[in-house]
């Protein structure tokens, strides 16, 4: 039960940060970095101290509840150059808690890497690449690589890299290839969720306008889990879709069309969709969501296949110059189908965020947060709850 609970860690401000900035997005092969205004580099310390509870729906589970301590360091830099714009993140982190876990780790780690380039050759062909990799033990309903569950630390890591090339004014090809790959420690999770993933993709796109774009697309992706053997699957897609930028602050990209999803075990073919949008006001107002319809790998074990809607919106805003507010929510419906004596099973899972900040001084802020999480599937062992509150200082420099 160790790997089951280990992962209550979460810092809850850094999750919230990655899941609106990244980690929702990766399913959008035409993701790019906000290069919009230089950043220079910005170190921060950060100590936070909170109370965590889990309750499991089934009495073989046991709750969980314990204050904890928290530190982590975190730095950003951001060169908007118009030929070569590049962007990197870090942070780092670990969690101990408190209160008496007979049976349970209490020391935990959080790491993130993120790393955006692009370089305009000339005035036709450009050259883009977006890395990310993240060491935690959080389950992220917007990444959708990991599981639901609490099951103990892992390694997830992507890179998509891709080239434009402009034929004409109006007429401009992507061609792309993507991978990404998530690792856990604990040897029984690992033993069906260690996976790797190889993505290519080729797109067409016709600007209709300065602000908008068509395009059609093809991509086809393989999956292989690492340590078992009948769950490997691949899918191709024929998709359709439009960019548009509302405004310079505002823009969005939308893709939908047909998955055609082949595995050891079955053949099959489903609407596929996703979804991505961009609000920003300025720094006073910060707004990103996401959406997708896909077959999933994630917890497949012995069912066939999975398909997974998952959906998400972050908010933040800046009320005056020194207090603001942010809000997450994010969603996911899933269905497991089985075959034999393997029963199908649905189930939903719903995060939730709410926190303050407040710029004590030029370079010192204090923030509070709250999380709630659910779990709510036909298979009862599986279903939880989860609070997380949090008070944080962290200074920068």
């Amino acid at each position: 039960m160790n790997f089951r609970l280990s992962s209550l860690i979460a810092a809850c401000v850094l999750v919230s940060v990655l899941q609106a900035s990244a980690q929702g997005l990766v399913g959008i092969q035409n993701y790019s970095a906000d290069f919009s205004q230089d950043q220079p580099w910005t170190w921060s310390i950060t100590g936070r101290g909170g109370y965590d509870n889990l309750n499991y729906s089934e009495p073989g589970f046991d709750s969980f509840e314990s204050t904890y301590v928290q530190g982590g360091v975190g730095a950003t830099f951001t060169e908007a150059d118009q030929t070569t714009p590049w962007s990197t993140a870090l942070d780092l982190g670990a969690i101990q808690y408190l209160d008496d876990t007979a049976g349970y780790d209490q020391t935990f780690y959080n790491a993130r890497v993120s790393f955006n380039i692009s370089h305009q050759m000339s005035q036709r062909l450009r050259f883009s690449d977006n890395f990310y990799t993240t060491y935690g033990a959080q389950p992220n309903i917007a990444m959708g690589g990991t599981t639901n569950l609490f099951n103990g630390q892992y390694l997830y890591g992507f890179n998509n890299f891709n080239v434009s090339y402009a034929w004409s004014q109006r007429f401009s090809t992507t061609t792309s290839y993507t991978v990404d790959g998530i690792r856990y420690d604990d040897e029984i999770i690992s033993a069906s969720e260690d996976r790797l993933s190889h993505l290519v993709a080729q797109q067409f796109s016709y600007a209709v306008s300065k602000r908008t774009s068509l395009n059609v697309e093809y991509r086809y992706r393989t999956t292989r889990f690492q340590n078992s053997n009948g769950r490997d699957f691949s899918s191709q897609f024929a998709l359709a879709g439009v960019d548009h930028a509302w405004s310079e602050r505002f823009s969005g990209s939308f893709r939908a069309g047909a998955e055609f999803f082949k595995s050891d075990r079955v053949s099959n073919t489903a609407p596929y969709a996703e979804v991505a949008m961009n609000y920003a006001v300025a720094r006073q107002t910060q707004a990103r969501w996401f959406g997708s319809v896909a077959f999933d790998g994630a917890e497949l074990q012995n069912y066939d296949s999975r398909r997974s809607l998952r959906t998400g919106v972050n908010l933040s805003h800046q009320i005056t110059k020194k207090f603001g507010v942010n809000a997450g929510a994010q969603y996911s419906y899933s269905t497991f189908d089985g075959s034999g004596p393997v029963v199908d099973v649905a189930e939903h899972s719903l995060m939730l965020s709410a926190g303050v900040n407040y710029q004590i001084l030029e370079n010192l802020a204090v923030d509070a947060s709250y999380n709630y999480s659910i779990l709510m599937s036909d298979d009862a062992v599986r279903e939880f709850q989860r609070n997380n509150v949090s008070l944080g200082l962290t200074a920068s420099f």
